[in-house]
């Protein structure tokens, strides 16, 4: 086996685990979701969940599944918006929450 096909083969496992491990990001996301949704005017829910998405967004896209990394960017996007705001409303509370529905039903 070349070296290049060694690599490749390590990254094919590598993308495995991630996508195995997938429910573990998703529910940690529902957690700091949640957070944010019981106390809005609260960072630090906004900050995990930020964080959270930056991650899955930057490991998505290392292991090919590029459509759930930029979409993961885009919700990243949005909650680094509202934490510059400092208000959330109700809607955009809302909204954020249909994104990770979303994002979360992707295969």
């Amino acid at each position: 086996m070349s070296e290049e096909a060694a690599v490749k083969a390590k990254v094919e496992v590598l993308a495995k685990v991630f996508s195995g491990r997938l429910h573990v990001r998703y529910e940690k996301m529902n957690a700091a979701f949640a957070q944010c949704q019981a106390d809005s005017a609260d960072d630090a829910g906004w900050v995990e969940l930020h964080r959270l998405l930056h991650s899955l967004s930057g490991a998505a896209g290392s292991f090919g599944f590029d459509a759930l990394g930029l979409e993961a960017g885009r919700i990243e996007q949005r909650v680094k918006a509202l934490l510059a705001q400092g208000q959330r409303h109700p809607h955009d509370i809302n909204d954020i929450g249909l994104a990770l529905a979303a994002l979360q039903s992707k295969p």
